[in-house]
């Protein structure tokens, strides 16, 4: 997919695109197909999807292990591979 590609919507509504799809899951012909999404859209989920973070934070609900081990492995990721952009 490059950086041109539209985003895409997966089955869990998380929008998809070069910077949020794992490399194997781009070049995976088996995975299920997503659907592709208009900017707007993605501007509409993104707000959507922050006003829920928000409410879970302010319920002190948030944070949870799983959320801090998938973090920890993104940036351990990410110093493995000298991503410098997120």
């Amino acid at each position: 997919m490059s950086p041109s590609s539209p985003n895409r919507l997966n089955s869990a509504g998380d929008v998809l695109n070069a910077d949020t799809l794992p490399a194997a899951e781009q070049e995976d012909p088996g995975a299920p197909e997503a659907e592709t999404i208009t900017p707007a859209e993605e501007a509409m989920l993104r707000a959507e999807k922050l006003r829920t973070i928000r409410e879970a934070i302010d319920r002190g609900s948030y944070d949870s292990d799983e959320l801090l081990d998938e973090a920890m492995r993104r940036m351990r990721n990410a110093i493995e591979n000298g991503d410098q952009s997120r």
